[in-house]
């Protein structure tokens, strides 16, 4: 039995669409795996602060008779990925360089509270640069005092 000319181009026809379906239908569910970019669904990732506590410590500081202590807490503000390990390894060069600071205060001056916002920024601005100079890459978005005592 021989097939005629039409029953050919109807089978040619009839596999060409089924062939042309299947090749849109694949490339329209692969699509954005193919194409990318402008159809996936991408959020910018928002990095909000976290808080970082420090050992509470105390320094001696100055005073017009005999000499004072001063008892510290304090927290970092960061949006950094690695605060936790940087200020782990930086522990000593953060502690030396606020005793420093500390220490050059007088009594009367850390005794203020109008000075407190003042302190903060100072302490905010020597610790950035001491991580910077050290090394150490992260940023410091604030320096918190949560507990300040002096005797």
């Amino acid at each position: 039995m021989a097939f005629s000319n039409t029953s050919t181009k109807k089978i040619t026809i009839l596999l060409f669409i089924v062939i042309w379906s299947g090749a849109v239908f694949w490339a329209g569910w692969q699509s954005p795996t193919i194409i990318g970019g402008p159809f996936s669904a991408v959020e910018d990732e928002v990095i909000s602060a976290k808080f970082y506590p420090l050992d509470k410590f105390v320094i001696s500081v100055p005073g017009d008779d005999y000499p004072h202590y001063l008892l510290l807490e304090m927290a970092f503000k960061s949006r950094s990925k690695n605060v936790e390990t940087t200020i782990k390894q930086a522990d000593p060069v953060i502690r030396n360089s606020l005793m420093k600071m500390f220490s050059k205060k007088h009594f009367n001056e850390l005794n203020d509270a109008q000075q407190f916002e003042t302190l903060q920024k100072e302490a905010h601005l020597l610790l950035t640069n001491v991580l910077a100079e050290n090394e150490f890459s992260i940023e410091l978005d604030d320096v918190l005092f949560t507990r300040m005592v002096i005797q």
